[in-house]
C-alpha cells in the first residue's frame, strides 16, 4: 500500500494528471481487473492515494515515477550541455 510519505513524494514528481499515463502502462503489461476489463481511473486514484491496495497498480505508478525521474534529469541535462554547463553527474564521475 503506498503511504502518506510516498504519496506525498509520488504527487510532487508526478502532479495531478498521471492516471492515463498509468493506465497506458497497465494496458502495455495486459493487466486487468478480475472481469477481464481495464481499471479505471477512479481505482488508480485510490492506489495512488492510499485508499486500496493493488500490487499490479503500484508497480505501474512508481514505474512512471522512475520514468518521469529519468526524463526530466535527462532534459535538465541536454539543457545543461546545451548551455556549456557542467552537470551534477559528471562532476560525481569525475571525483570517482
Amino acid at each position: 500500500m503506498i503511504t502518506k510519505k510516498q504519496h506525498e513524494k509520488l504527487k510532487s514528481i508526478l502532479g495531478y494528471h498521471y492516471a492515463n499515463d498509468v493506465l497506458k502502462i497497465l494496458k502495455t503489461r495486459g493487466i486487468t481487473n478480475r472481469k477481464g476489463t481495464a481499471y479505471g481511473k477512479s481505482m488508480i486514484r485510490n492506489v495512488y492515494n492510499g485508499l486500496n491496495e493493488n500490487k499490479k497498480i503500484e508497480a505501474a505508478i512508481f514505474d512512471l515515477c522512475a520514468q518521469k525521474l529519468k526524463e526530466k534529469e535527462e532534459e535538465t541535462n541536454r539543457r545543461n550541455k546545451m548551455l556549456g554547463i557542467e552537470s551534477n553527474t559528471d562532476t560525481l564521475n569525475q571525483n570517482n
